[in-house]
């Protein structure tokens, strides 16, 4: 239990610094089969936006939802099982939005009158990220995603052109829950 509050306050450090960095790529993509899935952009299949770089974003239900997108139209296409807050953020000036979706949560930030997805975190196995699942081991994500960008205490993380996928640990190696966010820089 004294491993899991310092990990928390990891957790929080993390959220409130996530950028809430603006892509051009604000159209949410549908695929067929309504998958869930952790894909990159960019490379063949990429949006028809030359400036879009390869980053880890989460496909779910046939949605794609990528960090720095405009919230709105992703919540759109998911549908309206959420439940929305919104905070002062301790973060930056401004709100804080929140979408929780029971599986996962959308968190996202305004900039210049908009509001953009700055972190996606899933919460259960119902949703899996290339084949990887809370509630399977540090061990299974290491065979999809290979070696770690880093190592740490609450986990491995993953990092692609600027953004993140953390598999965060119960201090066992147990996966508990899945961020996906901006990079941070040390």
């Amino acid at each position: 239990m004294k491993r899991l509050i310092p990990a928390a306050i990891a957790l929080a450090i993390v959220l409130s610094m996530t950028s809430c960095a603006a892509s051009n790529d604000t159209t949410p993509e549908l695929i067929s089969g309504g998958q869930t899935k952790i894909a990159e952009t960019g490379g063949s299949g990429a949006s028809d936006n030359a400036q879009t770089e390869d980053k880890y974003y989460l496909t779910y239900n046939g949605v794609k939802i990528v960090l720095g997108a405009e919230t709105a139209p992703v919540v759109k296409a998911i549908g309206k099982e959420y439940v929305y807050t919104e905070n002062p953020s301790c973060a930056y000036v401004g709100i804080d939005y929140t979408y929780d979706y029971k599986s996962f949560i959308i968190y996202a930030q305004s900039k210049d009158g908009k509001e953009f997805i700055n972190t996606v975190e899933v919460r259960d196995n119902t949703v899996g990220c290339g084949g990887v699942k809370v509630g399977q081991t540090l061990d299974d994500a290491k065979k999809v995603f290979g070696t770690p960008s880093s190592d740490a205490e609450y986990g491995i993380v993953y990092v692609k052109n600027g953004t993140e996928i953390q598999f965060i640990t119960d201090g066992s190696g147990k996966i508990i829950y899945i961020l996906y966010t901006n990079e941070t820089k040390d």
